[in-house]
């Protein structure tokens, strides 16, 4: 369980979420497309997964920045899988996704980051999309993001 983490507390809180038998099978499964499709293939896999996940819980309109926060965090907390804060800027969004679940043990923990990152990239694409947001506009995982935290970029690339 060989996760990033910033403070002890952090951790801590990520050991509490762990939860044998879901986070086991769900890196089996990242692991196992890793090992039959490639690293692109696997992301765009889970990244549809994400999507079909914010489908099946959809967020209602929100009038502010901070009501979308709000209504992200209260599902994260449901599903325990952490907190996203939203930076919005001029011209882009930036989602800083922490306290994320850790990986089972024995797990690979770079697939499982870049698994759950996928996932959670799909999951913030569709509900970005369905606040009003533009399909050309891309969400993407910011692969260098700080230690303990998933920062994803969302911003019109034209």
């Amino acid at each position: 369980m060989d996760m990033p983490n910033t403070a002890p507390e952090l951790d801590y809180y990520r050991r509490r979420q762990y939860q044998a038998g879901w986070q086991d099978l769900l890196d089996i499964m990242i692991s196992g497309i890793a090992e039959n499709a490639g690293d692109e293939d696997r992301r765009q896999f889970l990244n549809l997964m994400g999507g079909r996940l914010a489908d099946r819980f959809p967020l209602s309109p929100a009038e502010t920045v901070g009501d979308f926060e709000d209504q992200i965090n209260r599902l994260w907390s449901q599903f325990h899988w952490g907190f996203v804060t939203l930076h919005p800027g001029e011209t882009h969004l930036t989602l800083q996704h922490q306290a994320f679940p850790t990986a089972a043990a024995g797990a690979q923990p770079e697939q499982w980051y870049a698994g759950l990152a996928a996932v959670l990239e799909g999951a913030y694409a569709q509900w970005l999309l369905a606040q009003g947001g533009q399909p050309h506009v891309a969400l993407q995982w910011q692969q260098d993001s700080a230690e303990g935290t998933m920062t994803f970029s969302y911003q019109n690339s034209l």
